[in-house]
């Protein structure tokens, strides 16, 4: 099984601790067997303390998806975004907290983004009139200028 650290931006850890990762994705296997496939490894959040939230929705299910640029998946050499992938969600400093698996994936452009998306995201962030401005910053921060053309990969699980 091939491990693949999709991790980006400035601040997340990027060299996860592996030995940590096996034993995480060890116990993944024995939960769930179905899952023992090549597999991603990400971190969801600006800051250490968004991505302890991020994955807490997650665990909830309150939070059932996430966006990605697909340029800079890319550019970055990461796979492409595949149903059944299985992915290790890691905390800020790298600690393995959840495994989800992508269910669906689908294209939009940024302008193209409704309510019907932004509600796989967690719920303080749903609201156009949020996710809008958050995404905007976080990605014309970390990369290049965001416009309602750029497209983005929904991925669902």
């Amino acid at each position: 099984m091939k491990r693949h650290i999709t991790i980006v931006g400035d601040g997340p850890e990027h060299n996860p601790d592996s030995e940590l990762l096996d034993l995480f994705w060890q116990q993944a296997i024995n939960a769930v067997p179905e899952i023992a496939r090549d597999h991603q490894v990400r971190s969801i959040g600006i800051d250490e303390e968004t991505t302890d939230l991020i994955i807490d929705y997650i665990k909830a299910g309150e939070k059932t998806g996430t966006y990605s640029l697909p340029w800079l998946m890319e550019a970055e050499g990461h796979p492409k975004a595949m149903p059944n992938t299985p992915i290790i969600l890691v905390s800020y400093a790298g600690i393995p907290k959840v495994v989800v698996q992508i269910t669906s994936v689908y294209k939009k452009t940024f302008g193209e983004i409704s309510l019907n998306d932004t509600l796989l995201d967690g719920p303080p962030v749903r609201d156009l009139d949020i996710w809008i401005p958050l995404h905007t910053e976080y990605w014309n921060g970390c990369y290049r200028s965001i416009t309602e053309f750029v497209p983005l990969i929904c991925r669902c699980w």
